[in-house]
């Protein structure tokens, strides 16, 4: 793929099912169908739940999946959920924390005797915030270059920072990757197992992964992209929509440790990704005073937003405290968002971010709201 690898902020919907349980107001199923059906309308391709709690309230897919083979999107359609892999990280690293394996403190070399000067005073907690002064990405380097797991740091410490530790909220995916190789030196195992053991099966999540769930090849989302080529760019010549392939092309074509693991690229499902948000919500695996430092506004990453641990930490005008995180690879998107004081979920996957329709999404964010706190 030939886009960078950036976070992108947008919202949620789709409609093809919905998923009722008792005690579920018909008016809040009616109100979130109505948007499902603009999402439809507007030729959205994804997939979206919301939850009130316990409860779905919506669920909903939308679109192809697979155009080639005319393959739908549905409740268990894989996709690429980007940089919100962040989150795992960090709980994670705070699970390690609170078994005296890590320190928010530790520094680079605490783990890397060789770290180069200008990095040496580089901590967990900055890697964490986004505070490190580290690049977003690995200069010279593809999105799914390969660059196996053990020589991972000599390429982070080889870039210039962009600020003293500390300084400033700087978005790092390279410090983010660079943190997963700590966790594998900790714990010795490879950093998607360690997930699979200490998270993924106590939250319940059984197709979250890169390599171990042995993915179905037909259920995997094919991205899409509308890319000029240098003649189209010449002659300003609009380029059509065509497929790029699924996000773990590269794994299967030619496999090997990619740069990116740790910060980005997990694969999940909305089931999974429900199951996940039962466990943020239950505050299951780490400690509540744990979770509390993952969602801490550690650092301003905006003029009304945060950093905390792999989460972004903002107010909505009608819906309070959001915990929120998104993804992407420049082609497929996700966005996973969390209002803690009104107990509402919204998710929404995409595999076209061209044709993301972001005015329908942010409307149907709102009427979310607005049924959660009814």
């Amino acid at each position: 793929m030939k886009r960078v690898f950036t976070t992108v902020l947008l919202v949620k919907v789709l409609l093809l099912f919905v998923i009722s349980l008792p005690a579920i107001s018909s008016t809040s199923i009616t109100s979130l169908s109505v948007i499902g059906e603009e999402l439809k309308k507007a030729n959205f391709s994804g997939t979206v739940i919301v939850a009130h709690g316990e409860q779905v309230i919506y669920s909903s897919s939308f679109g192809i999946a697979n155009r080639e083979e005319n393959i739908p999107f549905a409740a268990d359609t894989i996709f690429d959920i980007g940089s919100i892999t962040k989150q795992f990280l960090a709980t994670s690293v705070l699970k390690l924390i609170e078994e005296d394996k890590l320190a928010l403190q530790d520094t680079l070399q605490t783990y890397y005797p060789t770290v180069p000067e200008d990095k040496k005073e580089i901590t967990i907690h900055q890697l964490l915030s986004h505070t490190s002064g580290l690049p977003a990405n690995l200069s010279n380097h593809q999105l799914y270059d390969i660059v196996p797991h053990e020589e991972y740091h000599t390429k982070a410490f080889s870039e210039k920072l962009v600020a003293s530790p500390g300084e400033k909220y700087q978005y790092s995916n390279v410090g983010y990757s660079l943190l997963a190789r700590i966790v594998e030196k900790v714990t010795q195992l490879d950093w998607e197992a360690y997930l699979s053991k200490n998270l993924f099966s106590v939250a319940g999540m059984t197709e979250t992964g890169y390599r171990l769930p042995q993915f179905i090849n037909k259920r995997l989302a094919i991205n899409y992209g509308a890319d000029q080529t240098a003649f189209q760019r010449f002659f300003s010549i609009e380029a059509k929509s065509r497929s790029v392939g699924h996000s773990l092309e590269h794994l299967y074509t030619n496999p090997g440790d990619r740069w990116i693991e740790g910060a980005g690229g997990l694969m999940s499902t909305i089931q999974d990704m429900h199951k996940w948000f039962l466990t943020v919500r239950s505050r299951k695996i780490i400690h509540a005073d744990s979770w509390d430092k993952l969602f801490a506004p550690h650092i301003s990453s905006g003029e009304t937003s945060f950093y905390g641990y792999g989460w972004g930490i903002s107010e909505h005008p009608a819906g309070g405290k959001l915990i929120s995180h998104n993804g992407s690879n420049g082609y497929s998107f996700a966005d996973f968002k969390y209002y803690p004081e009104i107990d509402l979920f919204v998710f929404n996957a995409t595999n076209d971010i061209d044709n993301y329709p972001q005015a329908i999404m942010d409307k149907l964010n709102n009427v979310a709201i607005k049924e959660a706190q009814r």
